[in-house]
């Protein structure tokens, strides 16, 4: 639920369990005919009373108080007391007015009654609501830690990819002008896609896919028949989440350590698939382990940064290298985008 709507959720719930607890204690206590109409009516009464001064009264003056950076326990202590003022104050009008005649409202014997009641009540309300707002404000700070990680491992990729990109443009300028103009145009698709999902820290892989197919037809200008691809997609694995850019980091990493050095090219192969409630997928192509130069990992290091992030302990990234076969495997919870 949102915030709003589970502090409106705990005030009910949570005035109503207590003052129910106190009326079925109360009646347990009686003796003789028990007026249930009058009972029930000061049930009401208290917990409108409750819900009324701890929202209007404590909270609004917490919230307001806090934000001068006032000592806590002095802005909790003067709302709980102004709160069990005005609160047995409205009771004893209350009871003047529709309350029994042959009470005597003013007595100082009723005044102290009620102040105590309403102190404990909201010094118990004032407490649980502390602790729950210093929780929620500790998890608010953790996503703003996290979101601020995540952007700036965002802000990471984009250098990275520009360099390699740049990089491939060099290389095909001296060779062919016409190829090279095709590239930059190309590459400029690619990065529009970047820009516009350059503050999404997550997509689906359906759209994820389409811009492989992009950056795959710029490697074919460069490559040409020396690469090939192997893709299969199960369907429902397209609407999946997955980081952005994600896929694309695996689909460059296997074309430049892998495909680009070899003679003869290769094959990258994408599988991917959901199964009990997981996402996997799985990019491999084939390298020769001495012509793949020392990188500096960038890229799937900050995958691997991005999914712990975004999915915790159970996103995880694997690589693995059989004979001359290079593997890098996602296994993420199956989420929709």
């Amino acid at each position: 639920m949102k915030t709003s709507k589970s502090y409106y959720f705990c005030q009910l719930i949570g005035t109503l369990l207590f003052f129910s607890f106190l009326l079925i204690s109360s009646l347990s206590a009686k003796e003789g005919d028990i007026d249930l109409s009058h009972e029930l009516i000061s049930f009401i009464k208290s917990i409108t009373f409750t819900i009324l001064t701890t929202h209007f009264i404590l909270r609004v003056y917490i919230k307001k108080h806090l934000q001068n950076n006032q000592s806590y326990l002095k802005v909790y202590s003067v709302a709980i007391l102004f709160g069990a003022i005005v609160a047995t104050s409205v009771a004893v009008v209350w009871g003047i007015a529709l309350g029994d005649a042959e009470k005597s409202y003013f007595s100082l014997d009723y005044i102290l009654l009620n102040i105590s009641v309403y102190l404990f009540v909201f010094t118990l309300w004032s407490g649980l609501y502390l602790a729950i707002t210093s929780i929620l404000e500790r998890i608010k700070l953790r996503q703003q830690l996290k979101d601020q990680e995540l952007a700036s491992l965002m802000n990471q990729i984009n250098p990275h990819f520009l360099f390699n990109s740049l990089n491939t443009i060099r290389g095909m300028i001296y060779e062919d002008k016409d190829k090279s103009a095709e590239l930059v145009t190309k590459l400029s698709t690619l990065f529009r896609y970047n820009l516009s999902t350059d503050t999404k820290a997550h997509t689906s892989l359906g759209a994820e896919l389409e811009v492989c197919h992009h950056y795959l037809a710029i490697e074919d200008i460069r490559l040409g028949d020396r690469l090939n691809v192997s893709f299969s997609v199960s369907p429902e694995s397209l609407t999946a989440k997955i980081p952005t850019m994600g896929l694309l980091t695996l689909i460059e990493n296997a074309i430049k350590h892998g495909i680009a050095h070899l003679q003869k090219g290769g094959t990258v192969t994408l599988n991917s698939k959901v199964e009990n409630n997981k996402l996997l997928i799985e990019v491999s192509n084939p390298f020769q382990e001495e012509l793949v130069k020392s990188g500096t990992k960038v890229g799937l290091n900050n995958l691997k940064q991005r999914i712990g992030l975004i999915f915790g302990a159970q996103g995880q990234l694997n690589q693995q290298s059989s004979g001359n076969i290079f593997t890098v495997s996602l296994s993420l919870p199956f989420e929709v985008v």
